[in-house]
């Protein structure tokens, strides 16, 4: 049984007939007619590796190539003769349709074209980094996540029906005839904001100058971002309030630490409806009583903000610490700050307070 939902540039048919999977799916094989490869080049790709009429792996095994686990299961008999396989990692060939954002990186499996005489098993990495079941900056939860194809005779990204998810290793398998360009993907009107204060039409709806992203009242009620180290490592996520557990949305942090984007058109319902992260002013600051670094100290809140970085005061913080807020697009939010949190929040933060942690609030108004 599936559903259709209809978008402003195309309709695609949402299939609901997925399998969950608590363990990789068991792939059984002779010895002789399974062959691991594992052979990556400089950027993490899988290099091309011939796989015969006997079947095969190819997966991605380097943990610096941004698709670790994208691999391809093709079964005796697919093949006809050996053929050259390669696994990469690409950008996106064309914009996805309207509502419609990635949940993982964009996947390219090689020779195109090549049609196999039975189903192959492909398996995409999705981002959920802290293993809590929603799509990182993303608002959705995993059991939503499908698969798109890229069909380049069409020139239109196309659904797969979803084979299985092996939610232990973030992995979403499909059966395929046929290579292409893979995606791991999501729709926004899956998305389960943390606000609750607007139900979002469909005819457009208008925001006036001013007016708050959250709610219906006079006074702009903010969000906040909570940064803190846990068990599993780092983390940042955006709630309604300050939190040390997994409810909110995870946030993704930038490798050098300084900052942290998350969709923002997912996460509240008025900036969805919107359809434009940008048409919102953000402004952010720091929760001096819940902002506790190794090396800085927020004094005051009311002067903390700056435009750019370096601009704060003496009295801001200690160090120059400064909180900035902006839409970068018309669905991410970043937060920055002028530190290194893999170097500044280095004990773990449990639910009683104690360790480091970096606490941000934050709101928007429209333009």
């Amino acid at each position: 049984m599936g559903c259709t939902r209809t978008h402003s540039q195309r309709t695609i048919t949402r299939h609901g007939a997925a399998v969950w999977l608590v363990f990789l799916i068991v792939i059984s094989c002779a010895a002789t007619a399974c062959k691991i490869r594992d052979e990556s080049d400089e950027h993490g790709a899988v290099a091309a590796v011939l796989v015969g009429p006997e079947g095969g792996i190819v997966e991605v095994t380097d943990s610096a190539s941004g698709i670790l686990g994208a691999r391809v299961y093709i079964p005796a008999g697919a093949l006809d003769r050996e053929q050259s396989i390669s696994i990469s990692r690409k950008d996106l060939p064309a914009a996805l349709p309207a509502g419609y954002r990635t949940g993982g990186k964009c996947i390219d499996f090689r020779p195109e074209g090549i049609r196999f005489s039975q189903p192959v098993l492909l398996y995409l990495p999705y981002d959920d980094t802290n293993n809590d079941g929603i799509i990182d900056g993303r608002a959705v939860r995993e059991g939503d996540l499908f698969v798109l194809y890229y069909n380049s005779l069409n020139s239109r990204w196309e659904e797969m029906p979803l084979y299985g998810v092996d939610t232990g290793n973030n992995l979403a398998a499909v059966e395929s005839m046929h290579f292409s360009t893979y995606l791991a993907a999501v729709d926004t009107a899956d998305a389960r904001t943390i606000d609750s204060g607007f139900t979002g039409t469909n005819t457009g709806p208008f925001f006036e100058p001013g007016e708050c992203y959250l709610g219906n009242d006079s006074f702009c009620h903010y969000s906040h971002m909570t940064v803190l180290r846990r068990k599993s490592g780092l983390t940042a996520i955006v709630d309604r309030n300050l939190t040390y557990v997994n409810s909110g949305i995870v946030a993704a942090i930038s490798e050098d630490g300084s900052s942290a984007a998350f969709d923002a058109a997912s996460a509240f319902a008025k900036v969805l409806a919107s359809g434009d992260a940008t048409q919102w002013v953000w402004e952010g600051e720091f929760v001096r009583e819940h902002t506790f670094l190794m090396d800085y100290e927020v004094r005051q809140d009311d002067t903390i903000s700056s435009q750019e970085p370096g601009d704060t005061g003496p009295g801001d913080g200690a160090g120059g610490i400064f909180c900035r807020v902006e839409a970068v697009d018309m669905n991410m939010v970043k937060i920055t700050w002028e530190i290194d949190v893999f170097e500044q929040i280095i004990y773990q933060t449990t639910a009683q307070g104690s360790g480091h942690c970096l606490a941000i609030r934050f709101r928007a108004t429209h333009r």
